[in-house]
């Protein structure tokens, strides 16, 4: 459940975090001259210069008196000095309004779902409708315009069309869905250009997050030979910035020539060091007594709107001490004989490396033939989901391929195991603002000895092969990125317990290796 929350988090906070803040001003001095309803949806923010702003989206006329049902949402918003006054402005429309450019002149071409573009030459002062830009009934979801005649514009339905003479008349282009430079089922409804742009003689093309390019002139999209998962265009400096995996950027010029490469920063702070210890030896001067283990995991019980709801599914296991022999015993599980001994857990507890800091993982973590079985098993089932996932048009372009070579060479540990690679892996999947949610996966050990004292040891806070491990005893927490806990526990139970395999680092490798193909990427123009 974390894994799902975070990939969702990952894909939509980068670009919401951006504008956040200027939007919600220019947002918030909107409502105080005009009470919009709940039904109001203002989404599009034009805005030419710190005064002159516009907003549009679905937008109800309040000056209407008519019953909502007859009321059009025809309306935008405009201001002339930053937000202090607002005006609304009828555009001869009644649509949603998804997507808009302007250009410093005072132009601007805004549509959405009523398939026409609606046009301005003053700032939004006056409008005029233009025709549905595509053959089908469609809407509109991208625009660029070049200059005031021509421009280009995509559709939610696979709709593509150029026109010359500021869309009196259009022609219809091929996408990349039709030249088949990737497929989607006829009842998916993946087809939908989200963003595009012209750059000089190059178009760009997000369609359903597979990013393309092609000369105006000449019809033929291609791919470039690095992931890119989105773009965009400067056009005072005439440059294109292709975003890569992981905060990779890549500026090209107009002829999609190298200018520079940079590394992003991380959206959120980083795992950071702490010097937090703590000294279990009062701990062990009375015996281990007892050593539960309890394992969660969250199932979904049913769907309902927008989500699911969550069941979990508990298993319990008991280590017992049989004339110095540990045994194993879980209701549905055989017991079986531990080839460790409280001996061994109490070396480990008591080792003064116990702590183990995120920066020195990689000079204790080495995979074992499990782990390197694991990632193999795990490159199958992703061949497996991508395969399946292709027809729906699911494997975009931000992808590595599993044809690179590094994917078969995962065995040279010592190349991928490297402290900027471990590091970075985990802190993009680091997300300390929902650590504290309950609906989540976890190993729990509670280890108590004949005093009544109790050390618990949990995975509730892992990424990936369990770490890092929370270690609390009396009331102190201290997480470790020991990977011999991992060991530990992983000898422990047995392998059809539940959550047996996050303590294999398969999962992990093929994270690792992603990062080193990623870092090592050379961009090469193909235009």
């Amino acid at each position: 459940m974390k894994k799902i929350i975070a990939l969702i988090l990952l894909t939509i906070i980068p670009n919401l975090l951006k504008a956040q803040n200027s939007e919600d001003s220019i947002l918030t001095s909107l409502k105080k001259d005009f009470a919009l309803t709940k039904f109001d949806r203002p989404t599009e923010i034009i805005k030419f210069n710190s005064d002159t702003i516009l907003i549009a989206g679905f937008l109800t006329d309040l000056s209407n008196k008519k019953p909502r049902y007859e009321k059009k949402k025809n309306v935008l918003y405009k201001t002339s000095d930053g937000g202090k006054n607002w005006k609304f402005i009828t555009f001869n429309g009644d649509a949603w309004i998804h997507c808009s450019y302007q250009q410093e002149d005072g132009k601007i071409w805004m549509s959405g779902s009523d398939n026409h573009i609606h046009y301005s030459n003053d700032y939004g002062e006056t409008w005029s409708k233009k025709l549905n830009p595509f053959k089908s009934v469609n809407w509109v979801s991208s625009i660029h315009m070049i200059d005031s005649l021509k421009g280009i514009a995509g559709g939610l339905s696979n709709g593509l069309a150029t026109t010359d003479d500021n869309w009196k008349t259009t022609k219809q282009i091929e996408s990349p869905i039709n030249q088949g430079k990737f497929k989607i089922l006829k009842q998916s409804a993946r087809g939908k250009v989200n963003k595009i742009a012209v750059i000089d003689s190059i178009i760009l093309i997000n369609q359903n997050d597979y990013i393309f390019y092609s000369k105006f002139n000449q019809i033929n999209w291609r791919k470039f030979n690095i992931p890119v998962s989105n773009f965009s265009i400067n056009e005072k400096k005439n440059e294109i910035t292709l975003n890569s995996r992981n905060g990779k950027l890549f500026v090209l010029d107009n002829k999609l020539n190298l200018i520079k490469e940079s590394q992003e920063d991380y959206l959120w702070e980083t795992i950071k060091s702490d010097s937090t210890k703590l000294n279990l030896q009062t701990f062990f001067e009375n015996e281990i007594s007892s050593i539960k283990i309890t394992s969660t995991i969250w199932l979904i019980d049913k769907q309902v709107h927008m989500g699911a709801i969550y069941k979990s599914n508990i298993q319990k296991g008991k280590i017992v001490d049989k004339k110095g022999v540990l045994i194993f015993k879980s209701k549905g599980f055989d017991k079986r004989s531990l080839e460790i001994s409280k001996d061994n857990i109490q070396t480990l507890l008591q080792d003064k490396n116990l702590k183990v800091e995120l920066t020195d993982l990689p000079k204790q973590l080495t995979f074992t033939t499990n782990d390197l079985k694991d990632y193999e098993t795990f490159v199958e089932e992703v061949k497996k989901e991508r395969a399946e996932k292709e027809n729906w048009g699911g494997n975009f372009t931000s992808q590595i391929a599993l044809t690179n070579p590094e994917f078969r060479d995962f065995q040279n540990q010592k190349s991928y195991l490297k402290q900027n690679y471990i590091a970075s892996v985990f802190n993009q999947i680091y997300l300390p603002f929902i650590l504290g949610q309950e609906e989540i996966d976890f190993i729990e050990l509670r280890i108590e000895n004949k005093n009544g004292n109790e050390i618990v040891i949990d995975n509730k806070k892992s990424e990936f092969y369990s770490l890092p491990w929370t270690i609390t005893y009396d009331n102190k927490s201290m997480d470790t990125y020991n990977p011999k806990v991992t060991e530990l526990v992983r000898r422990i139970l047995p392998t059809k317990f539940n959550n047996y395999e996050k303590l294999l680092g398969g999962q992990l490798i093929f994270k690792l290796i992603e990062e080193e193909i990623i870092g090592n990427l050379e961009y090469k123009n193909g235009y």
